[in-house]
């Protein structure tokens, strides 16, 4: 009998330890710069200096704002594949959901990325993480790029150009709308995080796909010329 108990308490204990660790939830704020821009004047008193992802289970929030001036979003859900997209800028509060043929849009307007992992891997404000080069059909060189495993969302960033990464990114580029962020993860702050922090503002009117496009590219062509 007690060998019984020996052999079940032990299958227990492989079973528990073998089950998924993942962070459930959390913050990231990221650090921007724009390695690719000549960035002064007034683009360097208006154009965004930091992100912050905000994530619970397959949920992401991408939020990237310059104080009171403007705010853009992104939330998804890797589950469903499911993308809403938000701005406020001024007079200009919008909102779209997309649907399935228009994620695949999205997901076709990203710049193509040859992404390859390097083999090294080493901790990023605290998650363990792996390099991977990324290289492109232009002239730009991009900075390597760093993913971490260790976070509930394991295709955070589905409908971008690292679509075939696993895990979410901690050190990456963003390349859109004529622009080229370089974003670096400098805090990580576990916490509960509520399911109304993915709620949109009532305020918010919603457009379709098409205009919002327009309009975040009309903002950022403000922004940069």
């Amino acid at each position: 009998m007690k060998k019984h108990f020996f052999l079940l308490f032990s299958l227990c204990l492989l079973l528990f330890s073998c089950g998924d660790n993942k962070i459930p939830e959390g913050e990231i704020e990221y650090i921007i710069s724009y390695p690719h821009s000549d960035v002064s004047g007034f683009m360097e008193h208006i154009l965004p200096e930091t992100m912050t992802l905000t994530f619970k289970g397959s949920k992401v929030k991408s939020q990237i704002a310059r104080g009171k001036i403007f705010k853009t979003e992104v939330v998804s859900d890797e589950a469903d594949n499911s993308i809403e997209m938000r701005l406020d800028f001024g007079d200009k509060i919008f909102y779209c959901v997309l649907n399935e043929e228009e994620v695949k849009k999205l997901k076709d307007s990203q710049p193509t990325y040859d992404v390859t992992e390097t083999g090294k891997a080493d901790s990023v404000q605290g998650m363990w993480s792996k390099e991977y080069t990324v290289n492109s059909n232009d002239t730009i060189d991009h900075d390597n790029a760093w993913f971490t495993e260790d976070l509930a969302p394991q295709s955070a960033y589905f409908y971008s150009s690292y679509h075939d990464i696993k895990g979410l990114p901690l050190v990456f580029d963003i390349e859109r709308y004529g622009i080229i962020m370089h974003l670096e993860a400098t805090k990580f702050i576990r916490r509960e995080v509520k399911e109304e922090e993915f709620n949109r503002d009532p305020a918010l009117e919603e457009v379709s796909f098409d205009e919002y496009e327009a309009e975040v590219q009309e903002l950022f062509d403000i922004l940069m010329n």
